[in-house]
């Protein structure tokens, strides 16, 4: 029988590497001409996003709800050599246990009467979200009580293979590699505006970004660089890649919150 453990404990797990295949990947991301590099006029730091955050808001939450645990099982990671590669591993190791995370979080807050203001949402392929002008984003969070066609993306999220974009490129010397930087953010920034959307992300085979976007002229803010493999337990939290998604379905939840004209 599968042992329960605390919902953070269940999200402390960190993600296997993956290990990339070199064949001479076209480094270029979607270009499209309702959104270009340009459209970023401003990158700044979402310093707010964080564990200590995590814990004053949803601590108890946390520490309270029970869940069947996951371990990852100790097989050899598959390789990856493609954006629909990565989206592949992507869901095989987090789709699942964010979805399960999320309804557990959610059934806790219910049993204890503190769902005022939170919509429970779900977490899916982009698809599942309302598709705006035939622009899909990868990855969302939404209100599954909804009707597809009207449903918003609240929390549009982008999959990259990281030999595309890293965080670590923001300040790279050389300006066509930080013009590749801005045009992924220009994307998901495209997204959240179509969504009227605060938040989204963008989640590689190496790390998970979040992003906070302040208006609709190309102000962002960016998180953290969150490693793919960073794991830690309930006595010693980390922030992980899963923690990270949870808690964005979280801000996604917020009624009052997830929202920018």
């Amino acid at each position: 029988m599968t042992s329960q453990v605390s919902l953070m404990s269940y999200l402390q797990h960190g993600l296997p590497h993956l290990p990339v295949l070199d064949q001479a990947q076209s480094p270029p991301n979607t270009q499209n001409d309702h959104y270009r590099e340009a459209d970023i006029t401003r990158v700044g730091h979402w310093t707010e996003f964080n564990l200590a955050a995590i814990q004053q808001q949803y601590g108890a939450l946390l520490a309270a709800a029970r869940i069947p645990d996951e371990p990852f099982q100790p097989s050899p990671p598959r390789p990856i050599n493609s954006k629909r590669a990565v989206q592949s591993r992507i869901n095989a190791y987090l789709t699942n246990r964010i979805i399960r995370a999320l309804r557990c979080g959610f059934s806790y807050l219910k049993s204890t009467q503190q769902l005022a203001n939170l919509t429970v949402v779900n977490y899916d392929a982009g698809t599942m979200a309302a598709t705006i002008e035939d622009f899909t984003p990868d990855l969302a969070f939404f209100d599954p009580n909804l009707e597809i066609k009207t449903r918003p993306n609240r929390v549009p999220g982008d999959i990259e293979p990281s030999f595309k974009w890293s965080l670590d490129l923001r300040n790279h010397p050389d300006p066509t590699v930080r013009t590749e930087f801005k045009q992924a953010l220009a994307q998901v920034n495209f997204y959240m505006n179509q969504h009227h959307a605060r938040y989204g992300f963008i989640l590689t085979d190496c790390e998970l970004v979040a992003i906070r976007r302040l208006d609709r002229d190309g102000s962002l803010e960016l998180a953290d660089s969150i490693p793919w493999s960073a794991r830690g337990s309930a006595s010693q939290p980390r922030l992980t890649v899963l923690l990270g998604i949870w808690y964005l379905g979280m801000l996604a939840a917020n009624d009052q919150d997830w929202s920018l004209d």
